[in-house]
């Protein structure tokens, strides 16, 4: 069992070791930790002969975590690891990632816990602060919640959780509507409404030659009727400026693209032709199984 103080050793060092991934200084160790250099070697020497450092000595020397420090650490050594940022008030904090994520009391029905496990300095969060955790790289999850405590010896954060979620792998393909209802650009304003209520939707690409040339949805219908637009087409009404997302792409992305432009649907493309469409309700479905 190491000590509080070899403990802390051990974080800063893995914290700038996943940085850089090169010999990390006892000064950098010492200066992060307002220590002396002298104390960082003393406990040093110790944690070497314990494998849980690695030493280089010599000018350009330093030290280097061992497997058996990330597992005393509850943390895991990867390769080429992700970084999973953290925000407050949409601000993300720089030099401060979150590790892991453990869920406590999940059978309570009132609320849920979760520990954040963290590399950098959580004296940047505060207790009652609001944060959002993630996304995570393969489950995309995202923790948001407010900060309940905080452990700086062990770098966690105890956060009374807001909402959890978790976007679904795999592509856009996976999910879209294949069967894509379309209007033509000749079409009434008749024919556009009786297809996009015949076909219980509320919006339709507009397509002329396998091209995407505009969408036009019940809100344009709606508009153009109250203004007395009655012998107007679908290419005097449709919106030209129509977002798209290639089939092969992955669902975060489709979100994130949605949330970036504001819209609850992409039409859905394979080299460059429409062929789908993928909307909001699509995603909650999958997110939902």
């Amino acid at each position: 069992m190491i000590q509080p103080t070899q403990r802390e050793i051990l974080e800063v060092l893995v914290e700038i070791y996943e940085k850089d991934k090169k010999l990390v200084r006892g000064e950098e160790i010492a200066k992060q930790l307002n220590k002396s250099s002298g104390t960082i070697r003393n406990q040093m020497q110790t944690l070497r002969a314990l494998n849980y450092v690695e030493g280089v000595p010599g000018p350009r020397g330093g030290y280097i975590p061992e497997m058996k420090a990330y597992e005393a650490l509850g943390l895991a050594s990867i390769e080429n690891p992700i970084v999973v940022p953290i925000y407050r008030e949409e601000e993300k904090l720089d030099g401060i990632y979150a590790q892991k994520i453990t869920f406590k009391n999940i059978t309570d029905p009132k609320s849920c816990s979760v520990i954040i496990s963290l590399l950098g300095d959580t004296r940047k969060i505060d207790d009652g602060d609001e944060i959002l955790i993630g996304p995570t790289p393969v489950n995309h999850v995202i923790v948001c919640g407010k900060v309940i405590g905080r452990d700086d010896t062990k770098r966690e954060l105890l956060l009374n959780a807001r909402s959890i979620t978790s976007i679904p792998q795999g592509k856009v393909s996976s999910i879209s509507t294949k069967k894509l209802i379309s209007l033509t650009p000749s079409m009434s304003l008749q024919e556009c409404s009786k297809r996009l209520v015949g076909n219980h939707i509320n919006g339709a690409p507009i397509i002329e030659d396998d091209k995407l040339v505009g969408i036009l949805t019940e809100s344009e219908i709606v508009k153009a009727v109250s203004e007395g637009k009655k012998t107007a087409k679908a290419k005097d009404l449709g919106i030209r400026d129509v977002y798209t997302i290639d089939e092969d792409s992955e669902i975060i992305s489709c979100i994130n693209r949605m949330q970036k432009y504001d819209v609850g649907r992409l039409i859905v493309t394979k080299d460059n032709h429409p062929v789908g469409i993928i909307t909001r309700t699509d995603i909650l479905l999958r997110m939902i199984q």
